[in-house]
């Protein structure tokens, strides 16, 4: 038994339920530790699986503030990653300083904040009802393939740690995201986290998708001193898909993106060795090709 207790959180639609979560949902009930509770956030219909440690909840009914954000930004291409938009940018030129008109493209996901409000108002919901020492998050496109103990869970977020996540250069990777809730820090993170949102605020950043806000309230905690975990341990650097890569690939699947069709990742996308059989199996696929 750990010494820590954890939950895990997660929501999806009616049609990535069907394509994934499901998926999802049941090697959750299979793989993680029966104590483990998983909070489901669903968006206007009822999941068919029944067990008595995966919680159902509506998600527009739980979350007031997500509705509000999605009502005032309904009409706003701006916020569905589908508009683009004209600022005032210098020109800096020791000989001429200029103020040019440019138009700034905020088109696809990097900027769909409404698409992904849904994951962080999930979040934050769980972190308010859940008692847990620990909540994780798990994107609804991820799959167990082994039994999880927990020892692998206490190694994942380190008690000291505010967060732990998977860092990439560009913006983390949160398929998978720790948020210590006993550590000081973290209520006052997902407080700043929300803001951005009911606030609107988000839209000051560069990008308004989950990921690379979560980065933005991240790295403020952290230069106040406050420790994080990378899962991956340095490996985003080095690999396109950190996910299965980390130590996280020992138990579980990402489908980011077009694996979501195929149904897993690709052999490929592995570069370290693994014993694995479910990944032996993905490996001799890929290699028979």
């Amino acid at each position: 038994m750990s010494i820590r207790t954890f939950s895990v959180v997660t929501t999806c639609h009616k049609e990535g339920y069907d394509l994934y979560g499901r998926r999802m949902v049941e090697t959750f009930d299979r793989h993680w530790p029966r104590e483990i509770v998983l909070y489901l956030y669903t968006e206007n219909f009822k999941p068919d699986i029944i067990s008595d440690r995966i919680v159902c909840l509506d998600l527009l009914a739980e979350c007031p503030e997500l509705v509000a954000f999605k009502q005032r930004h309904q009409d706003n291409p701006l916020a569905h990653g589908s508009a683009s938009e004209k600022h005032w940018k210098v020109r800096i030129d020791w000989r001429k300083p200029k103020l040019k008109l440019r138009r700034k493209q905020n088109l696809g996901y990097r900027w769909d904040a409404v698409r992904f409000s849904h994951k962080t108002f999930s979040i934050f919901a769980a972190a308010e009802r859940c008692a847990t020492d620990v909540l994780f998050w798990v994107d609804a496109d991820i799959q167990f393939f082994a039994d999880i103990p927990f020892e692998f869970l206490e190694e994942t977020i380190p008690p000291d740690c505010m967060v732990s996540f998977l860092a990439r250069p560009q913006f983390s990777e949160c398929g998978f995201v720790g948020y210590n809730l006993r550590h000081p820090a973290t209520g006052k993170f997902l407080k700043q986290f929300k803001a951005l949102y009911t606030t609107d605020s988000l839209f000051k950043e560069d990008q308004w998708h989950d990921s690379y806000l979560f980065d933005v309230v991240r790295k403020r905690f952290e230069k106040k001193g406050h420790r994080t975990y990378d899962i991956g341990k340095g490996m985003g650097e080095e690999v396109g898909h950190v996910f299965i890569n980390s130590d996280l690939g020992r138990y579980m699947d990402h489908m980011k993106g077009d694996r979501k069709i195929t149904g897993s990742s690709y052999g490929s996308d592995l570069k370290v060795d693994r014993d694995e059989a479910y990944w032996k199996e993905k490996s001799n696929h890929s290699t028979n090709s």
